[in-house]
């Protein structure tokens, strides 16, 4: 464990020995959860912006093409290079090693530094854990809803001013405080599955 690393609550002692050490330790890999739709976002807005550039370059000073034509366009140009530049942006982010990993002494919330990307990695002690529990919550309009998967951590530690991965969320306040993990649907029960491995007395 790194020093560099932020730890929610209090850890173990460094120096001594580390609290049930014949726990196997468990690994989540969340880095493909975001890609293909990364690729497809990102091939279709540069697919569309390439398509309207060349068709504008082809139809200006053509007189069936006036103002309100040009407008259009250049609108939606702009759009699909504006969503071409940000999906680069998250690009690091999406691609690095990250995911939900436990052991004998907590849990890690790993999301490495890549790039322009910071470090977002967390670790939470075991002693800083209250409970865990899974739970599924519905998005979006009515009778457009889908459902999202989270796995919820009680933790009795202060969240404010720590950068959590882009996957996890959590309400600041004072402890205890519910971090809640967005693994994906497909990936829950693995996440739920890696904690009850460790520590199935937290699981409610």
């Amino acid at each position: 464990m790194s020093s560099r690393d932020r730890i929610l609550g209090d850890l173990y002692d460094p120096g001594g020995p580390v609290p049930g050490a014949s726990v196997e330790a468990q690994w989540v890999n969340l880095r493909w959860r975001r890609i293909p739709t990364w690729i497809a976002v990102t091939t279709v807005s540069i697919a569309v912006g390439a398509a309207i550039a060349l068709r504008m370059a082809e139809e200006v000073g053509k007189p069936y093409i006036g103002p309100s034509e040009i407008t259009g366009g250049a609108v939606f140009l702009v759009a699909s290079v504006v969503v071409a530049v940000w999906m680069v942006w998250v690009a690091p982010r999406v691609f690095t090693r990250q995911g939900v990993a436990a052991d004998a002494i907590g849990i890690a919330l790993i999301q490495e530094p890549n790039l322009w990307s910071p470090d977002r990695t967390v670790r939470i002690p075991w002693g800083a854990v209250r409970s865990i529990t899974e739970r599924e919550v519905f998005v979006g309009r009515s009778g457009e809803q889908r459902r999202v998967a989270k796995v919820g951590l009680l933790v009795d530690a202060d969240v404010r001013g720590v950068t959590l991965p882009s996957w996890v969320g959590a309400v600041p306040g004072s402890p205890p405080v519910r971090v809640e993990i967005t693994p994906g649907n497909r990936r829950r029960p693995e996440v739920v599955q890696a904690f009850r491995e460790v520590r199935p007395d937290l699981l409610t």
